[in-house]
C-alpha cells in the first residue's frame, strides 16, 4: 500500500519543482548558452518575406484616422490588455541591437498612418538576462500564444489611437498572410525558427 503513495508523493514533488524553476529556466538556459538572444534575434529578423501578393496602395483601401488625442503619450507605443504588453515601438534596421530594447517594428512595411502595407511588429518572448522581471512583462511578447481570437490590440502613433481586433493566428517559420493590417509574431521555443504569429485587423 505504500508503494503507490510513494510514486504519487514523488510525481507531486517533482511537479511541484518543475513548476517552481519554469520561471526561471530562460535565465538558467542563457547562462548556459548566452549567444541563444543573439541568434534568435536573427532568426526573428528572417520571419518576414518581401512576397509578390503584398497589399498595395491600389489594392487596399485608405482608413480614415483617428482623431488627434493629445492626452496620449508622444512615444509609439503598443499596448495589449489581455497579455500585459505595454511597451514603446521601436524603429530602425538594426534588428539585434533593437530587439534588445523591446517591441521592433519590421522597416519596409506599413505603419498605422500608412496602411497600404501590414504593420510588422516583433519581440523576444524572453528577452535578455539584463532585462528586469517588470520590463519582460510589458515589452516581451512571452505570452504572446494566449492571445486569442477577437483580442483587442492597441496602438498608440503620433498621438492617434489605433484599435486592432486579432482574427487569425498560425504557427510557423514564415509570415503568411500578407492582406492584415497588423501582423505580431515571436518564437515559439528557445532555440527554434518555429514562430507564433498572430494578424489583426484594424477596427476603428
Amino acid at each position: 500500500m505504500k508503494r503507490p503513495y510513494l510514486v504519487l508523493g514523488s510525481i507531486l514533488w517533482l511537479s511541484a519543482l518543475a513548476f517552481t524553476f519554469l520561471p526561471s529556466w530562460p535565465h538558467i538556459y542563457y547562462r548556459l548558452s548566452p549567444q541563444t538572444p543573439e541568434v534568435l534575434a536573427q532568426t526573428l529578423s528572417q520571419t518576414q518575406d518581401a512576397p509578390s501578393d503584398r497589399p498595395t496602395s491600389d489594392t487596399k483601401a485608405e482608413s480614415p484616422l483617428p482623431p488627434v488625442d493629445l492626452s496620449l503619450p508622444k512615444e509609439n507605443g503598443l499596448i495589449i490588455e489581455s497579455i500585459g504588453v505595454r511597451g514603446e515601438i521601436h524603429q530602425g534596421d538594426d534588428w539585434e541591437e533593437i530587439l534588445k530594447t523591446g517591441i521592433w517594428q519590421v522597416p519596409n512595411f506599413g505603419s498605422p498612418k500608412e496602411n497600404d502595407q501590414p504593420i510588422i511588429l516583433a519581440a523576444h518572448r524572453w528577452g535578455y538576462l539584463d532585462w528586469t522581471s517588470q520590463f519582460r512583462h510589458l515589452n516581451s511578447f512571452y505570452n504572446l500564444p494566449t492571445l486569442s481570437i477577437e483580442d483587442k490590440i492597441i496602438i498608440n502613433w503620433n498621438q492617434r489611437q489605433y484599435i486592432y481586433e486579432v482574427y487569425e493566428e498560425e504557427v510557423g517559420e514564415k509570415i503568411t498572410n500578407y492582406s492584415a493590417d497588423l501582423i505580431l509574431y515571436t518564437c515559439q521555443l528557445w532555440n527554434s525558427p518555429i514562430r507564433i504569429i498572430k494578424y489583426a485587423k484594424r477596427i476603428n
